[in-house]
């Protein structure tokens, strides 16, 4: 091999380098994230039955340690103005525990299991969504509700525990079912941008979900599945009635979700998806770029 060979070898293998930091470096396009997100619902659409039972009734049970975690905060930290700011870490760590483990979560397939659908408005695709969102949503409400259950046991184990969880659950609660209904588009939407932007959050994906899901906290949004665990609590010792857990915050927070989820995020960026879709793909170049 000539020194020419092998200076010419060196400048195609710093080339290939550089093209390969760049191409890390560049965010995923918003059509790439769609269709990522769009696979990812496919193998969804076609899990079997069981696996999604099972599957989202784990998750409703560990998304009730959202509930416990804030709680918990709530509990040793001092009556201060600052406590809300620092307690609503603690309702993370469901949510941690079901996004990080792949759990059906409800809330996420008002983005994920909808986007096969977007992209091919079938029948047969329909079919699949509407079974998806019934198993999940229903067997998330069962799992949020045995662990809601299962937290009344602290009445007589911890009371001071007892006591946190039965003043966070009934805050949380403590609003109109008109008021449920819009703090839960705000639910629904955080939840759906989180899953947008997980494609493009490489090994921050962690943070990004402690950031999203305390800032839920915080604003007081009403999340249809952790909030049932929350009405399990209250009607299990007696705070609230069957009508106010039900047609006061599960149906008016399931709405909102599925609104906030569906229509005002993901039906809106496949408007975008779409019409970038159309268009035909631009013949780049940075010489014609320069010469505009």
């Amino acid at each position: 091999m000539t020194d020419q060979q092998s200076e010419e070898d060196a400048i195609a293998n710093k080339e290939e380098r550089e093209n390969a930091a760049i191409e890390e470096a560049t965010p995923i396009s918003a059509p790439a994230v769609f269709e990522a997100i769009r696979r990812s619902g496919v193998e969804e659409l076609q899990r079997p039955t069981s696996a999604l039972v099972l599957s989202a009734l784990v998750a409703g049970l560990a998304l009730g340690f959202s509930v416990l975690g804030k709680a918990l905060m709530h509990r040793f930290l001092p009556d201060a103005p600052w406590r809300p700011l620092v307690e609503s870490l603690g309702y993370s760590f469901g949510f941690l525990l079901v996004i990080m483990g792949q759990m059906q979560l409800f809330t996420e397939n008002t983005i994920t299991a909808v986007c096969p659908y977007l992209s091919e408005p079938k029948p047969k695709v329909l079919r699949r969504l509407v079974r998806l969102w019934v198993l999940v949503f229903v067997f998330n409400v069962v799992g949020a509700i045995l662990l809601g259950l299962a937290l009344t046991q602290f009445r007589h184990v911890e009371p001071e525990t007892f006591e946190a969880i039965r003043a966070t659950a009934n805050e949380a609660l403590g609003f109109t079912a008109h008021q449920v209904f819009w703090l839960g588009i705000g639910a629904g939407w955080l939840i759906a941008a989180l899953v947008w932007i997980m494609p493009n959050s490489g090994s921050a994906k962690v943070p990004l979900i402690i950031i999203a899901t305390w800032f839920l906290s915080l604003a007081g949004f009403s999340h249809v599945i952790a909030g049932s665990c929350e009405a399990a609590f209250l009607l299990a010792v007696g705070d609230i009635g069957f009508g106010r857990a039900i047609l006061g915050f599960t149906l008016p927070a399931l709405a909102g979700n599925v609104v906030g989820g569906t229509v005002f995020f993901t039906i809106l960026m496949w408007g975008q998806i779409k019409v970038e879709r159309a268009r035909p793909e631009p013949d780049f170049s940075y010489e014609t770029f320069w010469k505009q």
